[in-house]
């Protein structure tokens, strides 16, 4: 997961990345990391720079505390993780050569002996249980805790093995591994600021970063993994405005982006000047989101009211051009969890949503205050095909445009009656539910609260059985979903673009760019 600030991107079914069965896992072990590219690795040369074109600028490098997905698109190549996910959503190794479930509530991994941190320290299985100790610390204010509140304790048993020990068994426990799980360091976090400057055991080793511009990385020359990465360098510039993205690529002032406007796809999907990757596993929700604790929206039939006023197929057909698919719930119809059964609100129904108002005392109509990115163009859109169709209910909803910074502190601090948000990487359910939907949740930003809900919740993250679990989403759904503290809107596609002369480029359901598989054609 990471929350809210991230340029669109979206459609993900995760049919391969959704069994956590042992024999899986077992049968990952041991192969390397990486996915379908954009080209045959045997024609990369390495070598050179490659400059990349992000929608915005990080947060924070430190990846127990960014909270907005640029961090992560740079961070991600500076840090590692036990186990990761490939294009196909098999379980691979990373710094973990091998793990086994030995009970329900134990899981022990057996980690790389060649890795080395970025300031010089050996990492060993010390490093990982500090980096989960300090996640979990509530002194660190990690959204990532959530994630990890099954664990009792992680165990240096020797340098080489790490044991995790669980309060319970924890059916999304390796997906969270492999999407939040980067390991650091406790001399590099402890001796200066984690934020700006990372350590990682990682393919690049931060260089700079210049406020407003762009942030540095070189290639580490102690990587574990063998022949990788294949580039020198990278530098991220930070270009918010989509044609301005574009508009370097054309100028070769850029070698790579990491999205493209949605208007353009289909032409530049096409541009012999270009390779455009893209990908049908991989993406993320979008959402209305309403703050459940002031008035009108602590009414919950105000808040059915607006999801049954709105029409997806027109947010997808003009804040989306048609691209992506209807979103109904926090994964898309390919996903191996996908159940749209008792979903409220999965059609328009005008004459309800008045019936709603009316029996909230709304019958005159209202008016609400929409919190608007403005940099953020579909985002903004589906407010403005929202406002139209609440019009037809009897309700005036105001658009305040505002710059991302200011968004995410009236978001994160309920400072707004409703807005449009997502939630990224929702591998697997629990990611969604037990940080957006459960009460007190790290970016439960609707204040939302159904103690029902919280125990449905916390049964299905603490189940290994894949039926049983996917049938208490279901029920978690119905709930939610017609407690409405959010409206799911639409799910989107992800796309890349790139020069003719890079290769290697894949998207993988963790969103993870992977750099290292990166280089230039010979």
């Amino acid at each position: 997961m990471k929350t809210a600030l991230r340029r669109r991107v979206a459609k993900r079914s995760f049919i391969g990345a959704l069994s956590l069965s042992i024999a899986l896992v077992l049968t990952a072990c041991g192969t390397s990391t990486g996915g379908t590219t954009s080209g045959s690795a045997a024609s990369i040369t390495d070598g050179g720079t490659l400059r990349a074109a992000l929608t915005g600028e990080p947060d924070s490098l430190d990846p127990a505390t960014s909270s907005i997905y640029t961090g992560a698109q740079v961070y991600e190549g500076i840090f590692s993780k036990l186990i990761d996910l490939n294009a196909d959503g098999t379980f691979v190794p990373d710094l973990a050569t091998k793990w086994v479930q030995t009970d329900p509530t134990t899981w022990t991994f057996t980690l790389v002996d060649n890795a080395t941190f970025q300031n010089g320290e050996k990492f060993s299985s010390a490093d990982v249980v500090y980096t989960f100790n300090r996640i979990l610390d509530p002194a660190t204010a990690s959204a990532y805790a959530g994630l990890y509140e099954q664990i009792s304790s992680v165990e240096a048993t020797d340098p080489t093995t790490v044991v995790f020990h669980l309060k319970g068994a924890f059916g999304p426990f390796l997906t969270n591994l492999a999407t939040n799980g980067e390991i650091v360091n406790q001399k590099a976090i402890e001796s200066s600021d984690p934020t700006r400057n990372p350590v990682g055991t990682g393919p690049f080793t931060f260089v700079e970063w210049v406020q407003g511009d762009h942030i540095s990385v070189k290639k580490n020359p102690d990587y574990f993994k063998k022949d990788l990465p294949h580039l020198d360098a990278i530098t991220f510039r930070f270009l918010p405005n989509d044609q301005s993205r574009i508009d370097a690529l054309s100028a070769g002032e850029i070698d790579w982006a990491d999205a493209v406007p949605l208007q353009q796809v289909g032409s530049l999907s096409k541009d012999p000047r270009f390779t455009y990757v893209t990908s049908a596993v991989a993406g993320i929700p979008d959402f209305l989101a309403m703050n459940t604790t002031k008035p009108p929206f602590n009414d919950p039939k105000v808040r059915q009211a607006v999801a049954l006023a709105i029409n997806r197929s027109d947010i997808k057909d003009v804040a989306y051009l048609g691209t992506g698919e209807d979103g109904l719930e926090e994964v898309p119809t390919g996903s191996a969890w996908y159940d749209a059964s008792g979903i409220f609100g999965a059609t328009q129904d005008v004459a309800q949503a008045k019936k709603l108002l009316a029996e909230a005392g709304y019958a005159n109509g209202l008016t609400i205050d929409y919190l608007g990115l403005s940099q953020y163009p579909e985002l903004l859109k589906t407010g403005q095909v929202v406002r139209d169709e609440l019009k037809e209910v009897g309700i005036t909803m105001n658009i305040d445009p505002v710059d991302v910074s200011v968004w995410y502190d009236k978001y994160s601090s309920l400072d707004y009656q409703i807005t449009s948000a997502y939630q990224e990487r929702t591998i697997d359910p629990d990611n969604f539910y037990s940080l957006v939907a459960k009460s007190g949740g790290p970016i439960n930003t609707t204040g939302y609260s159904n103690p029902a809900v919280d125990a449905l919740i916390d049964q299905a993250a603490a189940s290994d059985d894949q039926a049983a679990r996917k049938a208490l989403y279901q029920q978690i759904r119905t709930t939610f979903t017609a407690d409405a503290p959010l409206a799911f809107t639409h799910y989107e596609t992800l796309n890349y673009l790139m020069n003719k002369n890079v290769t290697g480029s894949t998207i993988t359901p963790t969103l993870s760019l992977h750099m290292e598989d990166i280089g230039f054609t010979k």
